[in-house]
C-alpha cells in the first residue's frame, strides 16, 4: 500500500504536473479498485486499460497513469507517459527503495515458489515480511507485489520469473535486490530462450550488482556465472561443491527431508530430497541476514506451499502424487526421487502430460525423460501428448501396461479401469496440459490429502 501524493507521482515517472492531492494505493484492474487509487492504463495484446479510464474513476480511482496524447478525463488526475508498463516498474521502484530492511530476490528454473515461502517464514522471525502471492512473478505482478506491501512491511521477498530475454534484467532494476537467489538452472522455457546456456544468463542477470548471492549448485557453471556477476557468491545445498552444506541428511520413510546444519536440525514437513536443497539456500540466506538459525530453521519446518505441486492425496491403500502445476525434465526427476522413497513394495503408475514450452529440443527432451522413467521400473505408464511419440520405443517392453489417450480426461477414465487400489501414482504435466483433470477418475469419495510439496 503506498500514501503519496500527486507531485510524488509525478516526480517518480519523471513527469510534469502534481498535485497535493493523495492516493492510497495502485492497480491495474478495475475490478478491484480501492478508493483513492492511482490507476496504470496497460496495454497488452488483448486488452487496453485506457478503454477503462471512466470505469475506473466510477470505481474510485482518482489518478491514472496513461499514455501520451490520452484526452483527460473529468474527476481523474492524469500522469501522461511513454509507456505505461515502464511506469508501473518505475512505481514499484520508489515503494522499494521505502523498505528499510532486506529485499530478496529469488530465480531459478525449478524450486524458485519453495524457496520464495521458506524464505518468508525464515524471515519472518525476525522481519514483517510481505512475499509474492500465486505466480505473480513477471514484468507486472513484480510491480503489483512490491506497491501491495502493507506499510509497516519492512522485508521483502519477491520472485521473479522470465519466458524471453531481457525480463530478469528489468526485474531486477525494478527489484534492486540486497541478496540475490538463483536456486538452479535447468532445461525450462527453451522455447523463448532457446539454449540451457542463454537460461543460465538470464536468470543469472539478478545478480548484477548484488551485494551477496546464494546460488544452488546445478549446473556447475551456475557458481562462475554468479561470481562475474555479484559482488559475493555463497554456493548452498546438498552437493559437494557447496561452501555451505549440511552436516548430515536423509529422507524418512515418509517421503519429507531431514538435515542437520551448524547444530541445527532441520525437519520439513514437505516431500523430496530437492526440498533440502530448497531449504538450505533459505536458511544460508538467513544467517546471511543474520537472522536466528534456530529461529529460521523451526520456522521452515512449518512451512505450508501453495497447491497444485506434488499434492499428495489418499484413496483407499492408494497414493497419488499430483505435481501439475509445471514440468520440466528436472522437476520430472525430481518427483520420481520422491516416488523412490515412497513406493515401498506398491505398484508404480506414472501418469504423464507435455512439459511445454521447451523449444526446438522439446522432442529430445521427452525421449531423454521417457528413459529415466523407464529406469524407475514403472508397473504402468499412461501418457498423452508428446510422451505419446516418446514411449514408443518401450510399447513391445510394456505391452498393455503402457496406456495412452487424446487428453488427461480420457487418459484418467482408462486408467482408473486397469487399477487394483495399492499403487504409487505420480501424476505430471505443465499446466497448459491439465493433467489434474485425470486425478479425480483415480480418487474414490474418500480421498484424503496428506501434505503438500514443490
Amino acid at each position: 500500500m503506498i500514501a503519496w501524493t500527486g507531485n510524488q507521482v509525478a516526480e517518480f515517472l519523471g513527469t510534469v504536473g502534481g498535485s497535493a492531492l493523495e492516493f492510497s494505493s495502485v492497480s491495474t484492474d478495475t475490478r478491484s479498485l480501492a478508493e483513492g487509487a492511482l490507476f496504470v492504463a496497460l496495454v497488452g495484446e488483448t486488452f487496453n486499460g485506457h478503454d477503462f479510464l471512466v470505469v475506473a474513476r466510477d470505481a474510485g480511482a482518482v489518478g491514472a497513469v496513461v499514455q501520451r496524447d490520452t484526452a483527460e478525463v473529468d474527476g481523474l488526475e492524469l500522469f501522461h507517459v511513454d509507456d505505461t508498463l515502464t511506469a508501473l516498474g518505475l512505481l514499484a521502484r520508489a515503494r522499494r527503495q521505502e523498505i528499510a530492511g532486506p529485499v530478496v530476490g529469488v530465480t531459478g528454473t525449478n524450486g524458485k515458489t519453495s524457496t520464495k515461502e521458506m524464505l518468508a517464514v525464515a524471515l519472518g522471525s525476525r522481519w514483517i515480511v510481505h512475499a509474492t502471492s500465486e505466480n505473480l512473478n513477471n514484468l507486472i505482478g513484480v510491480p503489483l507485489t512490491i506497491l501491495s506491501a502493507p506499510r509497516d512491511c519492512d522485508a521483502l521477498v519477491v520472485e521473479a520469473g522470465a519466458s524471453e530475454p531481457g525480463e530478469i534484467a528489468r526485474l531486477r532494476d525494478i527489484l534492486e535486490p540486497s541478496l540475490a537467489v538463483v536456486t538452479n538452472v535447468a532445461a525450462g522455457h527453451l522455447e523463448g530462450f532457446g539454449s540451457l546456456e542463454s537460461v543460465l544468463h538470464e536468470k543469472c542477470s539478478l545478480l548484477d550488482g548484488a551485494p551477496v548471492a546464494v546460488v544452488g549448485c546445478d549446473p556447475p557453471k551456475l557458481e562462475e556465472e554468479a561470481r562475474s556477476r555479484a559482488l559475493r557468491v555463497v554456493v548452498a545445498g546438498l552437493c559437494e561443491n557447496a561452501t555451505m552444506r549440511p552436516n548430515g541428511w536423509g529422507v524418512d520413510p515418509q517421503g519429507h527431508a531431514w538435515f542437520t546444519f551448524q547444530g541445527v536440525r532441520a525437519q520439513l514437513p514437505v516431500l523430496g530430497r530437492h526440498q533440502a536443497d530448497n531449504a538450505m539456500i533459505a536458511l544460508v540466506v538467513a544467517l546471511e541476514l543474520g537472522v536466528d538459525l534456530a529461529e529460521a530453521a523451526a520456522a521452515i519446518g512449518q512451512v505450508e506451499l501453495p497447491p497444485g505441486r506434488c499434492d499428495m492425496l489418499r484413496s483407499g491403500d492408494r497414493i497419488i502424487l499430483k505435481d501439475t502445476y509445471n514440468a520440466n525434465p528436472g522437476s520430472l526427476i525430481a518427483l520420481l526421487e520422491t516416488a523412490a522413497t515412497l513406493r515401498a513394495d506398491r505398484p508404480l503408475v506414472i501418469v504423464l502430460g507435455t512439459m511445454l514450452e521447451l523449444g526446438e529440443e522439446s522432442g529430445e527432451l521427452h525421449v531423454q525423460m521417457a528413459d529415466v522413467v523407464m529406469q524407475s521400473n514403472p508397473s504402468m505408464v499412461a501418457v498423452v501428448g508428446e510422451f505419446v511419440p516418446a514411449f514408443e520405443r518401450y510399447a513391445d517392453r510394456l505391452a498393455e501396461r503402457l496406456l495412452t489417450a487424446d487428453d488427461p480426461d480420457s487418459l484418467g477414465r482408462d486408467l482408473a479401469k486397469r487399477l487394483a487400489g495399492n499403487e504409487l501414482v505420480l501424476v505430471k504435466g505443465s499446466r497448459g496440459v491439465h493433467m489434474e483433470d485425470a486425478v479425480p477418475h483415480l480418487l474414490s469419495n474418500e480421498e484424503t490429502p496428506c501434505s503438500t510439496t514443490s
